[in-house]
Protein backbone atom coordinates (compact mmCIF):
# COMPACT_ATOMS: atom_id res chain seq x y z
CA UNK A 1 0.00 0.00 0.00
CA UNK A 2 2.70 2.30 0.79
CA UNK A 3 4.03 1.60 -2.41
CA UNK A 4 1.14 2.83 -3.94
CA UNK A 5 0.67 5.98 -2.65
CA UNK A 6 4.98 7.08 -3.07
CA UNK A 7 3.77 6.36 -6.66
CA UNK A 8 0.95 8.80 -6.65
CA UNK A 9 2.57 11.05 -5.27
CA UNK A 10 5.18 11.21 -7.43
CA UNK A 11 2.74 11.21 -10.32
CA UNK A 12 0.91 13.82 -8.61
CA UNK A 13 4.08 15.90 -8.51
CA UNK A 14 5.11 15.33 -11.93
CA UNK A 15 1.24 16.15 -13.21
CA UNK A 16 1.96 19.56 -11.23
CA UNK A 17 5.01 20.27 -12.93
CA UNK A 18 3.91 19.37 -16.53
CA UNK A 19 0.59 21.50 -15.86
CA UNK A 20 3.09 24.12 -15.02
CA UNK A 21 4.99 23.72 -17.65
CA UNK A 22 2.54 23.81 -20.15
CA UNK A 23 1.22 27.13 -18.69
CA UNK A 24 4.76 28.58 -19.58
CA UNK A 25 4.90 27.45 -23.07
CA UNK A 26 1.24 28.87 -23.64
CA UNK A 27 2.05 32.08 -21.94
CA UNK A 28 5.32 32.42 -24.00
CA UNK A 29 3.44 31.52 -27.24
CA UNK A 30 0.41 33.66 -26.75
CA UNK A 31 1.33 36.55 -23.98
CA UNK A 32 1.31 39.53 -24.58
CA UNK A 33 4.75 40.88 -24.65
CA UNK A 34 6.91 43.84 -22.87
CA UNK A 35 9.53 44.97 -22.05
CA UNK A 36 11.25 45.78 -18.65
CA UNK A 37 14.20 47.67 -17.51
CA UNK A 38 16.20 46.03 -15.29
CA UNK A 39 20.19 45.68 -13.41
CA UNK A 40 21.58 41.91 -13.46
CA UNK A 41 23.45 40.81 -10.62
CA UNK A 42 25.57 37.83 -11.46
CA UNK A 43 25.58 34.10 -8.93
CA UNK A 44 26.09 31.41 -10.55
CA UNK A 45 23.57 28.08 -9.98
CA UNK A 46 26.51 25.01 -9.82
CA UNK A 47 23.39 22.76 -10.79
CA UNK A 48 21.58 24.19 -13.37
CA UNK A 49 24.70 26.47 -15.25
CA UNK A 50 25.36 30.35 -15.14
CA UNK A 51 22.24 32.68 -14.25
CA UNK A 52 21.36 35.82 -13.82
CA UNK A 53 19.78 36.83 -11.15
CA UNK A 54 17.34 40.21 -12.27
CA UNK A 55 16.46 43.39 -10.27
CA UNK A 56 13.75 45.21 -12.36
CA UNK A 57 12.85 49.25 -11.59
CA UNK A 58 9.67 47.67 -10.64
CA UNK A 59 11.00 45.96 -7.85
CA UNK A 60 10.48 48.83 -5.82
CA UNK A 61 7.19 50.49 -6.00
CA UNK A 62 6.75 53.58 -4.32
CA UNK A 63 4.09 54.46 -1.78
CA UNK A 64 2.26 56.82 -3.75
CA UNK A 65 1.82 54.20 -6.37
CA UNK A 66 0.56 51.35 -3.76
CA UNK A 67 -3.73 51.42 -3.91
CA UNK A 68 -6.24 49.02 -1.99
CA UNK A 69 -4.77 46.91 1.12
CA UNK A 70 -1.32 46.81 0.26
CA UNK A 71 -0.01 48.87 2.65
CA UNK A 72 -1.73 46.79 5.88
CA UNK A 73 0.47 43.68 4.32
CA UNK A 74 3.83 45.82 3.50
CA UNK A 75 5.33 43.72 5.97
CA UNK A 76 3.69 40.49 5.09
CA UNK A 77 6.14 38.44 3.07
CA UNK A 78 4.39 36.52 0.11
CA UNK A 79 0.96 38.53 0.41
CA UNK A 80 0.05 38.26 -3.39
CA UNK A 81 -0.48 41.78 -5.00
CA UNK A 82 -0.91 43.03 -8.79
CA UNK A 83 1.32 45.35 -10.63
CA UNK A 84 -0.36 47.63 -13.08
CA UNK A 85 1.57 48.23 -16.14
CA UNK A 86 1.98 51.38 -18.16
CA UNK A 87 3.82 51.66 -21.88
CA UNK A 88 6.49 54.64 -21.61
CA UNK A 89 8.78 55.77 -24.21
CA UNK A 90 11.40 53.44 -25.67
CA UNK A 91 8.66 50.61 -25.58
CA UNK A 92 9.58 49.95 -21.61
CA UNK A 93 6.71 49.22 -19.26
CA UNK A 94 7.00 50.80 -16.12
CA UNK A 95 4.57 50.51 -12.64
CA UNK A 96 1.16 52.46 -12.97
CA UNK A 97 0.25 51.22 -9.68
CA UNK A 98 0.28 48.04 -7.19
CA UNK A 99 -3.21 47.01 -5.26
CA UNK A 100 -3.77 43.65 -4.35
CA UNK A 101 -6.99 43.53 -6.42
CA UNK A 102 -7.10 41.89 -10.17
CA UNK A 103 -7.39 44.31 -12.58
CA UNK A 104 -10.25 43.52 -14.99
CA UNK A 105 -8.29 44.86 -18.02
CA UNK A 106 -4.96 46.31 -19.43
CA UNK A 107 -1.47 45.03 -18.96
CA UNK A 108 -0.34 43.71 -15.40
CA UNK A 109 2.18 41.50 -13.50
CA UNK A 110 1.08 38.95 -10.87
CA UNK A 111 3.15 39.11 -7.74
CA UNK A 112 3.95 39.03 -3.96
CA UNK A 113 5.39 41.50 -1.58
CA UNK A 114 9.30 40.45 -1.00
CA UNK A 115 11.36 41.78 1.89
CA UNK A 116 14.10 44.59 1.36
CA UNK A 117 16.46 45.94 4.60
CA UNK A 118 16.28 49.03 3.11
CA UNK A 119 12.78 49.90 3.28
CA UNK A 120 12.28 49.97 7.02
CA UNK A 121 10.96 52.90 7.52
CA UNK A 122 6.69 53.15 7.49
CA UNK A 123 5.61 54.92 4.80
CA UNK A 124 8.24 54.09 2.43
CA UNK A 125 7.50 51.62 -0.72
CA UNK A 126 7.55 48.22 -1.22
CA UNK A 127 9.63 45.52 -2.72
CA UNK A 128 8.01 43.04 -4.78
CA UNK A 129 9.09 39.96 -7.17
CA UNK A 130 7.16 38.85 -9.66
CA UNK A 131 8.91 35.45 -10.59
CA UNK A 132 11.06 36.62 -12.95
CA UNK A 133 13.92 37.26 -11.09
CA UNK A 134 16.19 35.21 -13.07
CA UNK A 135 17.29 34.86 -16.19
CA UNK A 136 18.99 31.07 -17.32
CA UNK A 137 22.02 32.16 -20.12
CA UNK A 138 24.72 29.77 -22.20
CA UNK A 139 27.21 28.55 -19.86
CA UNK A 140 30.09 31.10 -19.50
CA UNK A 141 28.06 33.89 -20.46
CA UNK A 142 27.02 35.26 -17.41
CA UNK A 143 29.83 37.34 -16.50
CA UNK A 144 30.38 38.94 -19.98
CA UNK A 145 26.53 39.97 -19.44
CA UNK A 146 27.57 41.71 -16.05
CA UNK A 147 30.73 43.45 -17.41
CA UNK A 148 28.32 45.00 -20.15
CA UNK A 149 25.71 45.75 -17.39
CA UNK A 150 28.83 48.26 -15.76
CA UNK A 151 28.89 48.73 -11.52
CA UNK A 152 29.06 51.30 -9.68
CA UNK A 153 31.45 54.46 -11.01
CA UNK A 154 31.36 52.75 -14.35
CA UNK A 155 29.30 53.33 -17.07
CA UNK A 156 26.32 51.44 -16.41
CA UNK A 157 23.92 49.68 -19.64
CA UNK A 158 20.64 48.41 -18.55
CA UNK A 159 19.51 45.29 -19.98
CA UNK A 160 16.10 45.88 -21.14
CA UNK A 161 13.71 42.10 -20.91
CA UNK A 162 11.23 40.53 -23.06
CA UNK A 163 8.74 39.29 -21.13
CA UNK A 164 5.60 37.44 -22.18
CA UNK A 165 2.45 38.34 -19.72
CA UNK A 166 -0.74 35.80 -19.52
CA UNK A 167 -4.30 37.36 -19.18
CA UNK A 168 -4.04 36.58 -15.03
CA UNK A 169 -0.67 38.33 -14.74
CA UNK A 170 1.83 35.01 -14.58
CA UNK A 171 4.88 36.49 -16.60
CA UNK A 172 7.62 34.60 -18.47
CA UNK A 173 11.17 35.32 -19.66
CA UNK A 174 11.12 35.40 -23.64
CA UNK A 175 14.59 37.28 -24.48
CA UNK A 176 16.51 39.95 -23.82
CA UNK A 177 18.07 43.43 -25.51
CA UNK A 178 20.37 46.07 -24.24
CA UNK A 179 19.80 49.97 -23.91
CA UNK A 180 21.26 52.04 -26.98
CA UNK A 181 22.12 54.58 -24.51
CA UNK A 182 23.98 54.00 -20.82
CA UNK A 183 25.11 56.28 -18.10
CA UNK A 184 27.55 56.74 -15.35
CA UNK A 185 27.67 58.78 -12.46
CA UNK A 186 31.11 59.78 -10.41
CA UNK A 187 30.80 62.14 -7.06
CA UNK A 188 33.22 64.77 -8.34
CA UNK A 189 32.94 66.12 -4.57
CA UNK A 190 31.19 65.14 -0.83
CA UNK A 191 30.92 66.40 2.22
CA UNK A 192 31.94 63.83 4.71
CA UNK A 193 29.92 64.18 7.82
CA UNK A 194 28.70 61.38 11.09
CA UNK A 195 25.35 61.85 13.11
CA UNK A 196 27.34 64.84 15.24
CA UNK A 197 27.89 67.17 12.85
CA UNK A 198 26.59 70.34 13.30
CA UNK A 199 25.77 71.55 9.44
CA UNK A 200 25.43 74.85 10.36
CA UNK A 201 29.39 75.04 11.44
CA UNK A 202 30.11 73.57 8.04
CA UNK A 203 31.62 76.19 5.85
CA UNK A 204 32.48 74.00 2.33
CA UNK A 205 29.81 72.74 0.39
CA UNK A 206 27.09 70.83 1.85
CA UNK A 207 25.69 68.68 -1.12
CA UNK A 208 27.65 66.66 -3.77
CA UNK A 209 28.89 67.86 -7.28
CA UNK A 210 27.93 65.34 -9.32
CA UNK A 211 29.69 64.25 -13.05
CA UNK A 212 27.26 62.93 -15.81
CA UNK A 213 28.00 61.21 -18.74
CA UNK A 214 25.99 59.37 -21.56
CA UNK A 215 27.35 57.14 -23.75
CA UNK A 216 26.22 56.27 -27.54
CA UNK A 217 26.57 52.26 -27.20
CA UNK A 218 24.50 50.90 -29.96
CA UNK A 219 26.07 50.77 -33.20
CA UNK A 220 24.34 53.99 -35.27
CA UNK A 221 24.45 57.55 -34.59
CA UNK A 222 21.89 58.87 -31.95
CA UNK A 223 21.11 62.37 -30.90
CA UNK A 224 20.67 63.26 -27.26
CA UNK A 225 19.51 67.20 -25.99
CA UNK A 226 20.19 68.90 -23.09
CA UNK A 227 18.67 72.55 -23.09
CA UNK A 228 18.65 75.43 -20.68
CA UNK A 229 20.19 74.83 -17.20
CA UNK A 230 20.52 71.13 -18.12
CA UNK A 231 16.91 70.84 -18.83
CA UNK A 232 17.63 67.48 -20.26
CA UNK A 233 18.05 65.98 -16.57
CA UNK A 234 16.27 66.17 -13.58
CA UNK A 235 16.93 64.93 -9.89
CA UNK A 236 14.07 62.44 -8.03
CA UNK A 237 13.93 60.42 -4.71
CA UNK A 238 14.19 56.36 -5.04
CA UNK A 239 11.03 54.48 -4.78
CA UNK A 240 12.91 53.66 -0.95
CA UNK A 241 12.36 57.53 -0.18
CA UNK A 242 9.31 58.29 2.18
CA UNK A 243 9.47 61.79 2.94
CA UNK A 244 7.97 63.71 -0.35
CA UNK A 245 10.19 65.61 -2.12
CA UNK A 246 9.78 68.42 -4.67
CA UNK A 247 12.12 70.54 -7.16
CA UNK A 248 11.46 73.93 -6.84
CA UNK A 249 13.13 75.35 -9.92
CA UNK A 250 11.05 76.07 -12.51
CA UNK A 251 12.92 77.34 -15.00
CA UNK A 252 12.45 74.35 -17.39
CA UNK A 253 8.74 74.71 -17.37
CA UNK A 254 7.84 75.15 -21.54
CA UNK A 255 11.40 74.79 -22.19
CA UNK A 256 11.77 75.10 -26.03
CA UNK A 257 14.33 72.99 -27.97
CA UNK A 258 16.39 74.62 -30.50
CA UNK A 259 18.96 72.45 -33.24
CA UNK A 260 21.58 73.97 -31.23
CA UNK A 261 20.82 71.58 -28.23
CA UNK A 262 21.13 68.43 -30.26
CA UNK A 263 24.30 66.69 -29.59
CA UNK A 264 24.93 63.83 -31.78
CA UNK A 265 26.64 60.85 -30.84
CA UNK A 266 28.48 58.26 -32.91
CA UNK A 267 28.85 54.70 -31.87
CA UNK A 268 30.74 54.68 -28.78
CA UNK A 269 30.92 58.77 -28.32
CA UNK A 270 29.70 60.41 -25.21
CA UNK A 271 28.47 63.23 -23.25
CA UNK A 272 29.23 64.58 -20.17
CA UNK A 273 28.21 67.24 -17.77
CA UNK A 274 28.91 68.61 -14.24
CA UNK A 275 26.16 69.31 -11.55
CA UNK A 276 26.61 70.78 -8.63
CA UNK A 277 23.88 69.98 -6.67
CA UNK A 278 24.53 73.44 -4.38
CA UNK A 279 23.15 75.46 -7.22
CA UNK A 280 19.62 76.86 -6.85
CA UNK A 281 18.53 74.65 -9.81
CA UNK A 282 18.58 71.63 -8.02
CA UNK A 283 16.70 72.73 -4.62
CA UNK A 284 13.81 70.16 -2.94
CA UNK A 285 11.81 70.87 -0.81
CA UNK A 286 10.35 68.53 2.11
CA UNK A 287 9.00 68.94 5.04
CA UNK A 288 8.15 72.62 4.51
CA UNK A 289 11.87 73.29 3.90
CA UNK A 290 13.08 74.26 0.71
CA UNK A 291 17.49 74.08 0.03
CA UNK A 292 20.08 71.64 -0.98
CA UNK A 293 19.62 68.37 -0.32
CA UNK A 294 23.01 68.11 2.13
CA UNK A 295 21.14 70.17 4.25
CA UNK A 296 17.83 68.20 4.58
CA UNK A 297 18.42 64.77 2.69
CA UNK A 298 19.93 63.37 5.54
CA UNK A 299 20.26 58.94 4.44
CA UNK A 300 17.92 59.63 1.81
CA UNK A 301 18.52 58.37 -1.77
CA UNK A 302 18.15 60.45 -5.18
CA UNK A 303 18.85 59.49 -8.99
CA UNK A 304 19.72 61.56 -11.77
CA UNK A 305 17.23 61.22 -14.83
CA UNK A 306 18.23 61.95 -18.18
CA UNK A 307 14.46 62.66 -20.16
CA UNK A 308 14.72 64.47 -23.35
CA UNK A 309 13.05 67.83 -23.81
CA UNK A 310 11.54 66.54 -26.80
CA UNK A 311 9.31 70.24 -27.45
CA UNK A 312 10.15 71.49 -31.06
CA UNK A 313 12.37 68.62 -32.28
CA UNK A 314 12.08 67.81 -35.73
CA UNK A 315 15.23 65.34 -35.59
CA UNK A 316 14.08 61.25 -37.26
CA UNK A 317 12.35 59.26 -34.54
CA UNK A 318 15.32 56.77 -35.11
CA UNK A 319 17.84 59.31 -34.39
CA UNK A 320 16.64 60.73 -31.27
CA UNK A 321 16.77 58.66 -28.11
CA UNK A 322 13.56 59.37 -26.26
CA UNK A 323 13.36 57.16 -23.37
CA UNK A 324 13.95 58.09 -19.77
CA UNK A 325 17.33 56.78 -17.89
CA UNK A 326 17.87 56.85 -14.84
CA UNK A 327 21.35 57.32 -12.80
CA UNK A 328 22.84 55.32 -9.85
CA UNK A 329 21.50 55.76 -6.55
CA UNK A 330 23.67 58.14 -4.30
CA UNK A 331 22.50 60.16 -0.85
CA UNK A 332 24.51 63.58 -0.01
CA UNK A 333 27.69 61.97 0.66
CA UNK A 334 27.90 58.53 -1.19
CA UNK A 335 27.24 56.62 -4.70
CA UNK A 336 24.93 53.91 -3.58
CA UNK A 337 24.94 51.41 -6.48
Amino acid sequence: MRKYLVILCIAAQVLVLGVMAGERELILATGERIFLRTAPIDPRDPFRGDFVRLRYDISVVAAGKIRGGVRDHAKEKGYPVYAMLKKGTEDLYSVDYLTDEKPGEGIFLRGRLNRDWRLGRTGSGVAVSYGIEQLFVEQGSGKDIEKRRGARNSLQVPMEVEVAVGSGGTSVIRDFRWSRLGMSLKMLRFHRRDRNTNLDEVTEPLSPKLEITLQNVSDAPLFVVDPGNHCGFRMEPTARVSRQYSSVYDGCRNIQVSGLDLVELAPGEAYTVELDLTEPRWYMSVGGKTGEIGRYANNDSFRIVYQPAAVGITTPAEGMWKGELPSSAFTAFRVLD
